[in-house]
């Protein structure tokens, strides 16, 4: 057997070592979609909440498609000396106009960092503060934030998580506000106090389709942080991505019905002067991390257009649309109709245009639901 016969043989006999360990990982649910794509190289999400009237929103999918493909690119680990190119990754993932006759092929992206991406060996196997220190920088270069590992390794773990996703998504989605910055870090250090009585307890006479939107596109978030932490080796611990740490469905429409109302930050945290500071902490360093990536957050405070829900309604019913200011967005993809800065994304067939892959006959008022799972 030549040198490079054996660089092979050694590929594939580590390639199975690490199937073996992500199947383990998988039986135990310590992992999300990492065995999977060991596999079979096919990853699903054939459910999504999102309004398909509301045209400033990208499909949760195609967000956070850049985050899944340097993923991609962390678990099948191309080797030159191996000869090994990555293989693509078929993805059966819902979104407004992909109907999802077939898998759309997606290619790995590598990571923007100095050197090689680590390797799996090393990523799962290796031990050491150098090692940990090297899952630490590649589960944040997977979100295009490997400049910034010390300042969020000076946050606790569930904040440190959230400011990642938070600082992600702001860079992604250009529609994306002051005002809903701050409506993200209230509820989540607001949560930090608050009892599950607390909780349950909260009353809101009104809901808003944006903010449930962006609830689902946070939550839906916290499954990419989960699948990258898996795929890195677990540099944080999985409890740290759980959304009961971290998000509140019923608090973040409090929050983000005060920030768009424009109330001030002693209201947003709800006169704690502790929490006063790390508010303005935190949205110090997201707002720094952006406009080092020259995406500079404007305010586009929203008003009082809230969605009032129907009074009287029944089980199953919806909710309807109260009248909301529009804004005239600084960029528009014609083609789409949404605004964002995410990479072209790849695929085996032209990106479906407009949003309505539902029946036109469907009822207007039915905005929100989760799709079924499809058959293939």
């Amino acid at each position: 057997m030549g040198i490079k016969g054996l660089h092979g043989f050694v590929a594939n006999v580590c390639h199975d070592v690490h199937k073996m360990l992500a199947k383990e990982q998988h039986i135990t649910g310590e992992n999300y979609m990492v065995f999977n794509i060991l596999s079979n190289g096919e990853v699903e999400c054939s459910n999504t909440l999102e309004d398909e009237l509301d045209t400033e929103l990208p499909g949760q999918a195609l967000i956070y498609r850049p985050a899944r493909q340097h993923i991609y690119s962390v678990l099948l680990e191309p080797r030159k000396d191996t000869q090994r190119v990555c293989s693509v990754v078929k993805e059966w993932f819902v979104y407004f106009g992909n109907p999802l006759h077939q898998p759309e092929l997606m290619q790995p992206v590598q990571l923007d960092i100095p050197g090689e991406t680590p390797s799996l060996r090393t990523l799962w196997l290796g031990k050491g503060p150098d090692i940990e220190n090297q899952r630490y920088s590649t589960f944040l270069a997977c979100f295009h934030l490997q400049d910034m590992v010390e300042e969020l390794k000076a946050l606790k773990a569930p904040v440190a998580a959230v400011c990642c996703l938070l600082m992600y998504l702001l860079l992604q989605v250009d529609s994306l506000s002051l005002e809903d910055l701050n409506a993200f870090v209230a509820q989540t250090l607001c949560l930090q106090g608050m009892s599950a009585a607390q909780l349950s307890g909260l009353q809101l006479v009104q809901v808003d389709s944006r903010a449930v939107q962006l609830g689902a596109l946070f939550i839906r978030g916290l499954a990419t942080l989960i699948m990258a932490n898996s795929a890195c080796g677990f540099p944080f611990s999985m409890d740290d991505f759980m959304p009961w740490k971290v998000f509140d469905g019923k608090l973040f429409q409090e929050k983000y019905q005060q920030s768009h109302r424009g109330c001030s930050l002693e209201e947003l945290v709800e006169g704690n002067g502790f929490l006063c500071t790390q508010f303005q902490n935190l949205k110090s360093l997201i707002c720094r991390a952006c406009m080092a990536k020259n995406r500079t957050i404007q305010s586009r405070q929203r008003g009082d257009g809230f969605i009032a829900e129907m009074q009287g309604r029944g089980r199953g019913a919806n909710f309807q649309r109260a009248h909301r200011t529009t804004f005239a967005p600084p960029y528009r993809n014609q083609n789409r109709g949404y605004q964002w800065r995410g990479l072209q994304p790849y695929g085996s067939q032209t990106q479906p245009s407009g949003r309505g892959y539902r029946p036109r006959h469907q009822d207007q008022r039915r905005r929100f639901q989760f799709t079924p799972r499809w058959s293939r």
